[in-house]
């Protein structure tokens, strides 16, 4: 096993990293500690504590190779984290009542990867976006397949099929949808509700929505699902610059997303588990799995509970249930919640511009 690294180390590394990104050669580890140490005696406990998180998760990932990278990695990740946290707080603090917040819109995201967790090598296999509101439910979706079989590395082949039967079945070498920029084009337009262009991706200047999915779950989290994205990106516009690429898509947290929309209707929250998020995770994760929810090649496996599109709507409907039973908001079935057909299978209505009866849902 690898020893343990120290709060000090990360620190050390981080400030290697800054100076390596400044375009300056890297300083030596003896020449850091020298310099940072008289720093670092100086800094508070709370300026202290976000290096004994990043130590932390450092250590319990156990990582064997490449440390210094993995630790890069959550740096940039925990960034990401802050300024997510900002955005939401700032987001809230601007919406000024329940029916305000009602009718605003959010969009979840769910990715399944082609995954080679040593080489930490993340590539979109599925990607499932949905918009909703808690006044009206679902609104739009987009949905995925994506293919790799001309480019992944072929010694990551192993352990990327292990990864797909154990997660989602999505085969890298099987033949899937492969134009990277078609698809990067029409899920951004999706994101921008509205059209855009090749050259309007390539300038990466667009200014694209915050996508939340699970901070972490059994085979992906926030960090590997905005990996795999920038990996898609960069690979359908090699010519942009690696900094672009890692601006285009923000990744959020559903969970946190949650919490604040409870906080801002003041519901009453478990305060035993507001740290780690166990409470929101419950709502989030409580079945709703059913034939009909996902994807039409996960459902033609009878495998929708490894479907990236199941997944959020699952969320959805399970944020909007929980809003429901604390505030009186009126759900409508198809739109919040699935509805069961009289062949068994669960349905949600996809496009809120298509109004469906009871007879042509053909509801039991």
């Amino acid at each position: 096993m690898a020893p343990k690294k120290s709060a000090f180390f990360v620190f050390i590394t981080c400030h290697r990293n800054e100076e390596i990104k400044k375009g300056n050669k890297a300083p030596s580890f003896l020449e850091l500690t020298t310099k940072l140490s008289p720093i670092w005696n100086t800094l508070t406990d709370d300026e202290k504590d976000k290096y004994k998180v990043l130590a932390n998760k450092y250590n319990s990932t156990q990582v064997q190779k490449k440390p210094l990278k993995h630790i890069s990695d959550m740096q940039n990740n925990s960034h990401d984290f802050w300024i997510m946290q900002k955005y939401l707080a700032e987001m809230f603090g601007r919406i000024s009542d329940n029916e305000e917040l009602f009718k605003k819109k959010f969009i979840l995201l769910h990715i399944n990867c082609h995954t080679h967790g040593e080489e930490r090598y993340y590539f979109p296999a599925e990607i499932a976006a949905l918009e909703f509101s808690l006044i009206d439910g679902i609104s739009r979706t987009y949905h995925q397949v994506i293919g790799i079989s001309k480019i992944y590395p072929r010694g990551f082949a192993g352990s990327m099929r292990q990864f797909s039967d154990r997660f989602h079945r999505i085969l890298c070498f099987d033949e899937h949808p492969d134009d990277y920029q078609q698809i990067i084009l029409e899920f951004s337009t999706f994101l921008n509700d509205g059209i855009i262009n090749h050259a309007d991706l390539k300038e990466g200047t667009l200014d694209l929505p915050y996508l939340f999915t699970m901070e972490s779950e059994i085979g992906t989290n926030m960090m590997n699902t905005k990996n795999s994205l920038e990996r898609l990106y960069s690979t359908a516009y090699p010519s942009v610059d690696d900094e672009r690429s890692k601006s285009i898509f923000k990744i959020g947290s559903v969970e946190r997303l949650l919490f604040e929309i409870k906080k801002k209707i003041n519901l009453n929250l478990d305060t035993q588990n507001l740290r780690s998020g166990n409470s929101v995770n419950d709502i989030l994760e409580s079945d709703m799995y059913g034939y009909g929810l996902g994807c039409k090649y996960h459902e033609l496996r009878d495998i929708s509970y490894m479907c990236s599109k199941a997944r959020i709507i699952q969320w959805m409907s399970n944020i909007c249930k929980h809003i429901s039973e604390n505030t009186g908001l009126r759900l409508k079935p198809g739109r919040h919640t699935a509805v069961q057909l009289r062949n068994g299978s669960k349905l949600i209505i996809e496009n809120e511009h298509l109004p469906l009866s009871k007879e042509d849902l053909n509801i039991g």
